[in-house]
């Protein structure tokens, strides 16, 4: 049994939990809240959920972190990372692209839109007073106050929620319409990068109901890859591309948009603007966000190609790599216990 410490209604938590059901591994959840869980931390655990406890009681942390080092030990067809590069690559990149970008209207529209936080607001107490025992009423007021304080950090200030789900995630959706149909990001199976976005979509975007709205509107395609991730024991699974859809440069081109030139300013200068709509928002970057392009950047130069290029290219974002190659650091060992030393997404100082 794998004990997930997370929340329900997490990202990231679910992100993993939905790795752990395709991969029929066992697990039950244990409410956690960002930054306490005790032995994690004597294990070097810097606050990030989830954290997950394996059957022989080691911690591990980071979703791709702990999904990379678990898919070393999982049968074949139900692997998440395709054997071709650029296929690989991509993978990766969406990834990228979700973890790092989408966490921030996502935890913005929770906390902005009466609707959500009025849902998840709830439920997060609800959860959370299973380990701390204190009266709903009491609780909640601030979990609401604590996330909301988190939203400036991540960019999403007051007065531009509406900016970001027009500008940012109604766009991103149109064009996951267009291209997942009835299959997944690279093809007939499930990678990485589907996994990225069912935690995205299951615990906030589809999961939240303001949110859920705008999905419907724009992807119902999305909704239904949220569902079938959300019971994989009803799927029958086919194989990846041999090389990426058509369909896919539009999606890999929303990168270019505002994530890409954004953090590729911010990695070097610790923080950078970017424009939302009508506004201006200065973003700071993270010491997990700058070895996360590091990483990112590494990867590319591992697997560079003319094929990859190609695709970098007619999406738009090719110099945002092979103009950065200087600041490629190195590709982790998966083998490596899942504990790396930062998976904090924003700074905690001011």
């Amino acid at each position: 049994m794998y004990i997930v410490h997370g929340l329900t209604r997490s990202y990231f938590t679910r992100k993993v939990t939905g790795y752990l059901d395709y991969t029929d591994r066992p697990w039950r959840l244990e409410p956690c809240p960002p930054g306490d869980h005790l032995g994690a931390q004597a294990a070097g655990w810097t606050g990030g959920i989830p954290v997950v406890t394996e059957p022989d009681g080691a911690f591990m942390w980071d979703s791709t972190t702990i999904i990379e080092h678990l898919d070393l030990r999982t049968d074949a067809d139900r692997r998440i990372l395709p054997d071709d590069p650029t296929m690989r690559f991509l993978a990766h990149l969406l990834d990228d692209f979700s973890d790092e970008w989408f966490y921030r209207p996502a935890v913005g529209s929770r906390w902005n839109y009466e609707g959500n936080t009025e849902a998840a607001g709830w439920q997060i107490t609800e959860e959370l007073s299973t380990i701390v025992g204190f009266p709903g009423g009491l609780m909640r007021p601030n979990v609401v106050a604590t996330m909301r304080a988190n939203c400036a950090k991540l960019g999403v200030l007051d007065g531009t929620i509406d900016a970001w789900m027009s500008d940012v995630v109604a766009p991103w959706f149109d064009a996951l319409e267009a291209h997942l149909g009835d299959g997944y990001l690279l093809g007939g199976r499930p990678s990485l990068a589907d996994f990225a976005i069912y935690g995205a979509n299951v615990a906030h975007f589809v999961g939240d109901p303001v949110c859920r709205d705008l999905v419907d509107a724009h992807s119902p395609a999305t909704v239904a890859h949220t569902h079938r991730l959300s019971m994989p024991q009803r799927q029958t699974f086919g194989d990846w591309a041999t090389s990426p859809a058509d369909s896919l440069i539009p999606v890999i081109a929303q990168m270019g948009r505002h994530y890409l030139p954004w953090v590729a300013a911010a990695t070097v200068d610790g923080s950078a603007t970017v424009r939302i709509g009508e506004h201006e928002i200065e973003i700071r970057s993270s010491n997990f966000l700058d070895n996360a392009r590091g990483v990112l950047l590494a990867r590319y130069a591992e697997a560079r190609s003319d094929e990859l290029d190609t695709v970098l290219d007619a999406a738009g974002v090719l110099p945002y790599f092979a103009d950065y190659l200087d600041q490629a650091t190195a590709v982790p060992d998966p083998t490596a216990p899942a504990q790396p030393s930062d998976n904090r997404p924003y700074r905690i100082d001011g």
